[in-house]
């Protein structure tokens, strides 16, 4: 007989309806357990089932309602870029203004327009690896703030970019690559990046989803009056 099982004949005794209660609850959480993962199948194949018996007006019905769903999300989106650009308009400073409808970049002074060019705009992207691993790039919307300005960097190219290709992945030094962003390069602080076409690497022919490519002059004519911490709208 071990130790513990006196406690046990202790406590059963003692306050048998505690121990009961305490048993019959644990096996019923553990038999609901079970029940719901047997019947995930089911209720997947019921979803099936519901769907193919709803008739041609009633599955309309559905999509209209996830449809308006969709329009709403879209509609709220639009009105959020809507205020970033009647606030970017306010802005007394200097300042930068990234139209993704219209994909220009702008340089401003207040109100005033300095100078405007067209970009390339990097989607939105989700990278599934074989081990598990995911990589979700979404493009920014809103306002941010200039954290860094690089000129010739080295740029380290990401594990999934490799991974989207189906190739092996190298070692990390073999992926630092001198200009693989360009000549410039600003960074703002929530990571996403404002780059220069570049001539070498795996963005010269399209764009690192995501982030932003400027044409080299044209980035190069506004990098001497962009000041660390300015405001970057993006809408």
């Amino acid at each position: 007989m071990t130790e513990n099982q006196p406690a046990k004949r202790t406590l059963w005794r003692r306050h048998p309806v505690f121990f009961w209660g305490s048993t019959v609850l644990l096996l019923v959480l553990l038999t609901a357990t079970a029940v719901v993962a047997s019947r995930v199948p089911k209720y997947q194949r019921d979803a099936e089932i519901i769907n193919a018996q709803m008739s041609e007006a009633e599955r309309a019905t559905r999509d209209r309602i996830l449809e308006s769903e969709a329009r709403r999300s879209e509609l709220a989106i639009a009105l959020f870029q809507r205020e970033l650009r009647m606030k970017a308009l306010r802005e007394k400073g200097m300042h930068l203004a990234i139209s993704v409808e219209d994909s220009t970049l702008s340089l401003r002074h207040g109100p005033a327009t300095l100078r405007e060019v067209r970009i390339g705009i990097g989607s939105d992207s989700t990278i599934n690896g074989p081990d598990g691993r995911t990589w979700r790039l979404v493009r920014a919307l809103g306002e941010r703030h200039l954290k860094e300005k690089q000129t010739n960097p080295t740029y380290t190219i990401p594990e999934w970019v490799y991974v989207s290709r189906g190739e092996p992945i190298p070692p990390e030094e073999e992926r630092q690559v001198k200009g693989a962003l360009g000549r410039y390069v600003l960074k703002l602080d929530d990571g996403t990046e404002i780059y220069s076409t570049p001539r070498t690497g795996p963005f010269t022919d399209q764009v690192k989803p995501a982030a932003f490519a400027v044409p080299e002059r044209d980035l190069a004519a506004m990098l001497e009056v962009l000041r660390i911490d300015m405001p970057v709208y993006i809408y």
